[in-house]
């Protein structure tokens, strides 16, 4: 049987992620979030740079996430948390330097702040351990709370 915490916190972060400007679905991870449609082209290179570094951060998430899901908590688990993790980390280096202004750059930053927090609990996993389950709620909450406000900015719908 599923240790129910870590199910719980692996759902949560699979919609926190599904919804940062993925261009793609997983049926599986479809099931338990909500994916937007595919991006056209887009003449805004905020917009564009936002969807396409999400997408690569997204693919590597719903490994992680999956495994979770699963209760694969074992040495392949903490490598699917690293890759993730380094993910995470190329997506905060792109995503800081698009060149985003006003609203949009405020509720990005917002977002990677928000990374930020999650990042070293995703470590964590990563070290093969676990941590602690509401910190780990929380911060999948507030990146998808940022997420949610980023997509809004950048008229991005489900």
């Amino acid at each position: 049987m599923r240790p129910p915490r870590v199910l719980f916190a692996s759902a949560a972060l699979v919609m926190a992620l599904s919804l940062a400007g993925c261009s793609g679905s997983d049926s599986t991870a479809s099931n338990t979030s909500s994916t937007i449609a595919p991006s056209t082209t887009s003449s805004d290179p905020c917009r564009a740079g936002y969807q396409a570094a999400a997408a690569k951060l997204n693919s590597v998430a719903r490994r992680f996430s999956l495994a979770a899901q699963n209760g694969q908590m074992n040495e392949q688990f903490a490598g699917f948390a690293a890759d993730y993790l380094q993910a995470m980390r190329s997506f905060d280096a792109t995503v800081a330097g698009l060149p985003c202004t006003g609203a949009v750059r405020t509720d990005l930053d917002r977002l990677l702040v928000a990374q930020g927090v999650l990042e070293p609990l995703i470590a964590q996993f990563a070290d093969g351990s676990r941590p602690a389950v509401p910190e780990f709620n929380a911060a999948a909450s507030d990146v998808a709370e940022a997420v949610s406000r980023v997509n809004a900015a950048l008229g991005i719908t489900q």
